[in-house]
């Protein structure tokens, strides 16, 4: 994105150019002292946007508008606060006209926005501000119900916890049992939820959920408290009981390293043998990274322990932080060989998870093929674990 900004601007000097999302949110001074784009948005774009083109079509280049970010004699504009919406409800949804038909068209949809959590690794609570909003069963109905007029049957809601509000979650099960809707959805949810509420998840098993992903990140009580997770062992345990009993697939979320005293070789193989031990679904598995705005990047950069700003590294594959207890390629190794020993510690269990994922739609084959193929080119040919990973 920051190569075609730099080329718009170049080729076309007098078009504005705006961008948005978490990186740009946070690091909104660098993005455009780099790239010259003309405006960033800072948060939700849908409202301050068309204010923006409001504006411009009055002749107005520079408004204030808070959130639309702008660089005017050395100083920045509207960079006070994030713009986040009060109501989500009234969105207007995407309509098929505006899919260009030579592109596949995987809709997604959006019932939910923020997370009132603070997990010390993620963004999304910074960019929202712990706020959390809903829109009502009604539209999320009516939009699935518009999409299925298009052909289409199987959702990924893209809510950062589909689960959070179990009993909304309840009145979208009765209204697609109400409505007969048949459709397959995959959506995330979390330990406690799961542990507290297992005959919702018995519901959304029968309402047409064919995949839950759960983030766990860590088998260690300490590193969970310090990334304020708020789950227990004894919890995730239980979480994967329960959903070992459902006929829903399910991810598992974890992650290697923690940007602190725990970061040592004893810590490490704790957490590997952890996850190697549960019968888990699928595991995804990631290194810690710190995206501008969390928690951990700002303990990181205040003690100096980031080891460089080359963005395109910061895919979860790469260690771009200084561990207190070994090196960075310490724990990039560890990554493939957390694969392999998750994994291979499945043993037979792995043809019944790929056949149960393929029948409920919950998986994609292909993506199976070229999670395969990635490790027999690391395993057999010695290819390095993140480039071949990242083709």
């Amino acid at each position: 994105m920051r190569d075609l900004l730099i080329y718009i601007k170049e080729k076309y000097p007098e078009l504005k150019t705006i961008i948005g999302g978490h990186h740009a949110t946070f690091m909104y001074k660098e993005v455009i002292a780099e790239t010259d784009v003309s405006y960033v948005c800072r948060g939700e774009g849908e409202e301050v946007f068309t204010q923006l083109l409001a504006e411009i079509e009055k002749g107005n280049t520079q408004p204030e508008i808070e959130g639309i970010v702008f660089k005017k004699d050395g100083d920045f504009h509207n960079d006070g606060k994030i713009a986040i919406m009060e109501n989500i409800e009234d969105l207007p949804l995407i309509t098929r006209d505006l899919c260009d038909p030579q592109f596949t068209f995987s809709p997604k949809i959006v019932s939910s926005r923020g997370c009132p959590f603070h997990c010390s690794f993620c963004s999304i609570s910074a960019f929202y501000g712990g706020s959390y909003r809903k829109r009502s069963v009604k539209k999320v109905i009516e939009e699935i119900k518009e999409f299925k007029s298009w052909g289409e049957d199987s959702f990924w809601f893209h809510d950062d916890n589909l689960t959070l509000d179990v009993a909304w979650m309840n009145d979208f099960c009765d209204a697609i049992e109400a409505e007969g809707l048949k459709f397959n959805y995959n959506c995330m949810s979390r330990v406690d939820t799961i542990c507290k509420n297992p005959e919702l998840f018995a519901r959304m098993a029968k309402t047409g959920c064919s995949l839950v992903s759960i983030g766990i990140e860590s088998g260690i009580p300490e590193v969970l408290e310090k990334m304020h997770k708020k789950i227990n062992v004894d919890q995730i345990l239980d979480a994967i009981k329960i959903m070992n009993k459902l006929s829903i697939s399910h991810n598992w979320y974890m992650i290697l390293g923690s940007g602190d005293e725990f970061d040592t070789p004893e810590h490490l193989k704790t957490n590997i043998r952890f996850f190697s031990k549960l019968p888990l679904g699928y595991v995804l598995i990631s290194i810690l990274t710190p995206f501008p705005g969390t928690e951990v990047y700002n303990n990181l950069k205040a003690e100096n322990r980031i080891r460089h700003y080359n963005w395109e590294d910061y895919d979860a594959m790469h260690c771009v932080y200084e561990p207190t207890g070994f090196s960075y390629e310490v724990l990039e190794k560890a990554l493939p060989k957390a694969y392999l020993k998750v994994y291979l510690s499945k043993g037979w269990r792995l043809i019944p998870l790929f056949i149960q994922s393929f029948k409920r739609k919950a998986m994609d084959p292909s993506a199976i093929g070229s999670a395969l193929k990635t490790m027999f080119k690391y395993v057999f040919l010695r290819k390095n674990f993140q480039e071949t990973l990242k083709k």
